[in-house]
C-alpha cells in the first residue's frame, strides 16, 4: 500500500454511536455496546474508541515512511484489531496472541477468506503474554525476518507488560516500533475508585518511567532511539544495539545507576496510591 493511500485511510472510517464501518467491515464499539444491536455476531468487536484512533492517525501521519511487513499483536480480543492493522498496513504477515481459550469467530474466518489472507493472518489463542519461551517460539515459527511492529494491548499489568517487552523488543529490527496501549490507565477516573480491581496494581506508568530512563542511557548504539507518548499509547523505537535476540533484554541493567532503583519505584508506587485515594 502506498504512503498516499495510507494517509487517506483514516478518512475512510465512518463512525456511529455504537459502531465503526470501514468499507465492507463492521466493528462494534465495545465501550458503547447496548442491547439494540441488530447484527448479532456479524461484526468484529473493537475496544478502540474514536479519540484513540484519532491519536493513531496523528502519529502515523508523522511516520508515513514506516513500513510494517511483519507485525505481532498481544491481546486481540476477537480479532477486530488484527483486521484493523491488516487493512492499514497490508503486511506480509500479522500474528495475534491472546490469553482467551477460544478460536477465530466465523466473521473473522470469512474476513480472512475474503482477503485471501489465511497465510498472512495467524492467531494463537490460549497464549500468555508472560510466557517468554512461547512468544519466542511463535516469532521464530511465523516470521523469517525481524519484526517491524509489536502492539501490546493485552493485560496492561506492569509485570506482564514488562516481561513481554523484554522478550520481544530485541526481536524488532533497528527502527522497528513497539507500541504499548493504555499505559496511562492509572490516571483515568474510572480506575481511581478504591473498589476498582486494579486499585492495588502497580500503575503501568512505572514501566514508562523505566523506558524513559533506559532511553537516556548514553551509548553509541542504544537500545531505544526514540519515544513518542500519546494519552492512549506509547511508542518505543528500537535502536541499533547488537545482541542475540534469544538472550532477551533486562531493563534493570539498562537503568542501573540512573536513579530508578527498586526502592525508588516502590516509593513512586505509594505516591500514586495516595494520589488515587485523594482523587476518589
Amino acid at each position: 500500500m502506498t504512503r498516499q493511500n495510507r494517509r487517506n485511510i483514516f478518512e475512510e472510517l465512518v463512525w456511529h454511536p455504537d459502531r465503526m464501518q470501514w468499507g465492507d467491515l463492521v466493528f462494534r464499539l465495545q465501550h458503547y455496546a447496548n442491547n439494540n444491536w441488530e447484527l448479532g455476531d456479524k461484526c468484529f468487536a473493537l475496544y478502540k474508541i474514536k479519540p484513540l484512533v484519532d491519536q493513531y492517525a496523528k502519529f502515523w501521519s508523522l511516520r508515513e515512511d514506516f513500513d510494517a511487513r511483519n507485525i505481532l499483536e498481544l491481546g486481540m480480543w476477537d480479532g477486530g484489531s488484527i483486521a484493523f492493522w491488516f487493512e492499514y498496513f497490508r503486511p506480509d504477515k500479522i500474528v495475534g496472541v491472546d490469553l482467551q481459550q477460544k478460536e477465530d469467530s466465523l466473521y473473522f474466518k470469512r474476513y480472512k477468506s475474503s482477503r485471501c489472507a489465511e497465510h498472512n493472518i495467524k492467531t494463537y489463542w490460549g497464549t500468555d503474554q508472560g510466557d517468554s519461551t512461547r512468544l519466542r517460539q511463535i516469532v521464530h515459527t511465523e516470521f523469517q525476518d525481524p519484526l517491524d511492529l509489536v502492539i501490546d494491548d493485552a493485560s496492561h499489568m506492569y509485570a506482564l507488560t514488562k516481561k513481554s517487552f523484554e522478550t520481544l523488543f530485541p526481536l524488532l529490527r533497528p527502527g522497528g516500533l513497539y507500541i504499548i496501549e493504555d499505559w496511562a490507565w492509572a490516571h483515568w477516573q474510572e480506575f481511581q475508585r478504591s473498589d476498582h480491581p486494579w486499585s492495588r496494581e502497580i500503575p503501568l506508568t512505572m514501566f514508562i518511567f523505566e523506558i524513559i530512563a533506559a532511553a537516556g542511557r548514553s551509548s553509541e548504539h542504544p537500545w531505544i532511539s526514540n519515544i513518542s507518548l500519546f494519552q492512549g499509547f506509547a511508542v518505543i523505537e528500537r535502536g541499533e544495539a547488537l545482541v542475540s535476540a534469544d538472550s532477551g533484554l533486562k531493563l534493570e541493567k539498562l537503568i542501573s545507576g540512573c536513579g530508578i532503583s527498586l526502592v525508588a519505584k516502590s516509593k513512586l508506587s505509594r505516591v500514586f496510591r495516595i494520589l488515587k485515594a485523594l482523587a476518589s
